[in-house]
């Protein structure tokens, strides 16, 4: 196999130059990843952004006045994410906000070797059996729409948050499906 190295062009002066106190890879490392403006490079450094509202997000008020409801009405919730950095730390944050609220979540992380990757019918059939009522996804789910299917047709609400690619034309069929790639 072989490897190809494909180098960014180097930033250009005027850009580098309206930079002086940032060290010159931090400048080059900005203008790779698609800072053409000084002004912006500086604000996204500092972490000043323009307040974004979540809820223009596809999905976002429906996933979160489910989990409100949930929450009102003491629901078990689950919290199913991957077993890769992000997923682990979705898991944490996500539970860590809902145990905040009173609502304390189970955490489920499928087993990589037994389970494989993702969303999958016998772990759903599992939470069910624990009293689990409401499953919200982290880090997956984006193509599940078999398994999204199955928690329908046991009687799990589902709410997918994932950031990964969509599977085509095949969306699954959750109460709320949270992706910033989702059309």
């Amino acid at each position: 196999m072989r490897t190809e190295w494909i180098i960014a062009p180097p930033a250009p002066a005027d850009f580098c130059a309206a930079l002086p106190d940032f060290h010159p890879l931090t400048v080059q490392t900005l203008y790779a990843r698609g800072f053409a403006d000084p002004d912006a490079a500086r604000a996204f450094v500092q972490g000043r952004f323009d307040p974004v509202d979540p809820f223009a997000m596809r999905g976002m008020r429906e996933a979160v006045d489910r989990i409100a409801r949930a929450i009102h009405a003491r629901e078990r919730i689950a919290v199913y994410g991957d077993y890769d950095c992000d997923g682990v730390t979705a898991c944490a944050l996500l539970k860590r906000a809902l145990d905040s609220l009173g609502t304390p979540a189970r955490v489920y992380i499928p087993n990589r070797f037994d389970e494989g990757y993702g969303l999958n019918a016998d772990a759903l059939d599992t939470l069910k059996a624990e009293g689990i009522s409401l499953v919200v996804t982290v880090d997956c789910g984006a193509r599940a729409a078999r398994e999204a299917a199955h928690a329908a047709a046991i009687g799990l609400d589902l709410i997918i948050t994932d950031h990964h690619e969509l599977d085509g034309h095949v969306i699954p069929e959750a109460l709320a499906l949270v992706n910033p790639r989702h059309p």
